[in-house]
């Protein structure tokens, strides 16, 4: 294996370098006709890698050519990447220069066990041994890298990426990772110090590790702002949502009781009426009167409007709650709170085809300087959980909804609580328990 390798010495950075862009591009949206292009791709490399050798127009490269040729190399995979993805150049900048920081851990690692173990800076291993670390080293690095960092780049923050940063990261990776790398090579062929060439070879990997966790957070920056900006969307949403809803109640209270006195009035004249009409007329307004009072304008402003909705849809809403328990909390976030967690629990039984089972609980309950507030339902399926125990949506296009329940976690932190969501014997409960005011 070693004499192949050292044959075709161009194919081992090359391999390593794909299997870790791979990982990272592997979620990114396609172009049309991917396969083909992928193929194509794989081919132009192979060429690339294996044609200067098999012809000997390169049999090797000093230390300038080798900076030139690998940065024209980091440059060419972001290139490929928009060619095979359909993505920004920001998001191919993030996958090749993330790539080739885990690449140049994994063959600075391979090196740095190499001298090691031989004691020699330029010497190779041999057999089994040369085995285990050329396809070992890399496969933990790149199984590190995948669990430590690709698994937890949010795909949607990829895609939408438009951080000019990442324009540095390019030349960040170009000279402190390459430039780094060729000139610890470079003194190792001109017989630098033993120990001085296993420390930085020791740097060399820590330097890295510094670049990729840098590119994290740039990406990661840009994802909490587009989370805060839907966020705060939702919220101003859910506000003015809470000012129309409130006006449409009233409006429509006043119309009710006004047609109940005209109702009673046409009874009371003795005028020549249907009377079972008059009944049926009354029941369908009786629907609309039922006003859900709890002592809390905005909470009885969503109960109201949500006990319609789920009348109208043979949903059977259970409200138990002391509205003047949350007179500390703003309109806004009452309503967006309930909102949210009622429109969830109507999704979740209206298709159910049992009758019984179309039903929600909701409790508001004071407990000392804590206000407990539960939502339960009954739940078809088992639902997922993220990472932070929050509840996944179950809408096909993940990545522009699930916004509502982190609303709900964010009010329920800035009033000093906390949100918790599980399901139990075919049961989904949402327990939300607020800080409240000393009494």
């Amino acid at each position: 294996m070693r004499e192949f390798l050292d044959t075709w010495w161009s194919l081992e950075p090359l391999v390593q370098l794909l299997v870790p862009v791979t990982l990272l591009c592997c979620r990114l949206p396609r172009r049309p006709h991917h396969v083909l292009r992928g193929a194509l791709v794989l081919a132009v490399l192979l060429a690339i890698a294996v044609v200067p050798l098999a012809t000997g127009a390169v049999t090797g490269l000093d230390t300038s050519q080798a900076f030139t040729v690998f940065s024209v190399v980091l440059a060419v995979f972001v290139l490929l990447i928009l060619f095979v993805f359909d993505v920004r150049p920001w998001t191919a900048l993030f996958c090749a220069t993330a790539g080739y920081t885990l690449q140049n851990i994994a063959s600075g690692l391979q090196i740095l066990i190499q001298m090691l173990v031989t004691h020699h800076a330029n010497a190779s291993l041999e057999g089994l041994p040369d085995v285990l670390v050329t396809l070992g080293v890399p496969a933990v690095v790149y199984a590190a890298g995948y669990y430590l960092l690709v698994r937890r780049v949010n795909v949607k923050g990829l895609i939408e990426v438009e951080n000019r940063m990442m324009l540095s990261m390019l030349a960040v990776v170009v000279i402190v990772v390459i430039g780094f790398d060729v000139i610890i090579k470079a003194l190792a062929l001109k017989g630098a110090l033993f120990s001085l060439l296993v420390m930085l070879r020791f740097v060399h990997p820590m330097v890295c590790v510094f670049v990729l966790v840098a590119e994290y957070e740039l990406l990661y920056a840009k994802r909490a702002d587009i989370e805060r900006a839907e966020t705060e969307r939702l919220l101003a949403e859910r506000e003015r949502q809470y000012r129309l809803s409130r006006e449409n109640i009233e409006a429509i209270n006043i119309k009710c009781h006004d047609i109940k006195h005209q109702i009673r009035h046409l009874a009371d004249s003795g005028a020549v009426v249907d009377g079972a009409v008059l009944a049926d007329i009354a029941r369908e307004v009786d629907v609309y009167d039922s006003v859900v009072e709890t002592g809390n304008e905005a909470l009885d402003t969503i109960l109201t409007e949500k006990s319609l909705a789920c009348s109208s849809r043979g949903i059977v809403l259970t409200v138990m709650a002391e509205g003047a328990a949350l007179d500390f909390m703003a309109p806004a976030d009452i309503y967006s709170l309930f909102g949210n967690a009622l429109d969830n629990s109507i999704e979740a039984v209206r298709d159910l085809p049992d009758p019984e089972r179309r039903a929600i609980t909701l409790s508001v309950q004071r407990r000392g300087a804590m206000v407990g507030v539960s939502v339960e339902n009954y739940c078809p399926e088992q639902p997922r959980f993220s990472a932070d125990g929050l509840p996944l949506t179950t809408k096909a296009d993940g990545m522009n909804h699930g916004f509502g329940v982190r609303s709900m976690r964010q009010i329920a932190e800035r009033y000093g609580g906390s949100l918790h969501a599980g399901i139990q014997d075919g049961v989904f409960y949402l327990n939300v328990l607020l800080a409240g005011p000393q009494v």
